[in-house]
């Protein structure tokens, strides 16, 4: 798995005792380890027989001035890591070229006010650096999965928005050609944290706004179909506790 190695060591010693986020996705995520195409069909209600690369906490590389890396926190599919780095990802070398980036909420809420750009949030952050990550004319999906407690996407099926990622992924989906790109519009006009190549950016992700498929996954649905019964109830029985 691509990431931090020392952060995973102290992860997989951990128990969950609390809603931390980033401990409950990494033991999700660690038992599908050996079964990377399921986790995949999961996420992307898609099959996958490629090779998968799998990471968390892993940052594709920043196309704005003045801002630091996406951290991501799971991306997998055609990836690979970056030269000379530990979380650094880039695109891989399949046939397949699909990809999936993932934000992932548990109580918390996306974060509004990204960086130095008050009007840019969490969510748009993700999905600008999936649509620029190819950084090529690209043929593949490029998939942005929310993962949330089932609460909340039913609430959001219920037309009963309470959380900012509901309302934000209800505009995105409705229209997000031209969401997004009304968006870029906006950070543009700040002048605060430009594009490294404003053109080129802005064209690869016009062209790939066509490529983007985004999905709504919940925490419930990774843990019923862990393959390991042991640790299944046992991450369920954590989950479910600290989850009231």
């Amino acid at each position: 798995m691509i990431g931090p190695k020392k952060l995973f060591q102290e992860l997989k010693n951990k128990e969950i005792k609390k809603s931390d986020e980033q401990l409950l996705l990494f033991k999700i995520v660690n038992e599908y380890e050996e079964n990377r195409n399921l986790l995949y069909s999961l996420l992307t209600g898609e099959k996958n027989e490629e090779n998968i690369e799998l990471g968390m906490e892993v940052q594709p590389h920043t196309n704005r001035k003045e801002e630091g890396n996406t951290y991501l926190d799971l991306a997998l599919g055609n990836i690979r890591q970056r030269t000379n780095t530990e979380s650094g990802i880039e695109l891989g070398i399949n046939k397949k070229e699909d990809f999936v980036f993932c934000e992932a909420k548990w109580k918390s809420d996306i974060s509004y006010g990204v960086s130095k750009c008050t009007i840019r949030n969490q969510l748009q952050r993700v999905i600008e650096t999936a649509l620029i990550f190819p950084k090529k004319e690209f043929k593949g999906n490029i998939y942005v999965v929310l993962i949330t407690p089932e609460l909340y996407r039913n609430n959001y099926f219920a037309g009963i928005n309470t959380r900012l990622y509901a309302y934000k992924y209800d505009e995105y989906r409705k229209n997000i050609r031209k969401t997004f790109i009304e968006e870029l519009n906006l950070i543009e006009s700040l002048n605060k944290i430009p594009f490294t190549d404003e053109k080129k950016c802005k064209d690869i992700i016009e062209k790939n706004l066509d490529k983007l498929i985004l999905k709504w996954v919940t925490f419930e649905e990774l843990i019923a179909q862990i393959p390991n019964d042991k640790n299944r109830i046992e991450i369920n029985k954590a989950y479910e506790e600290y989850n009231s």
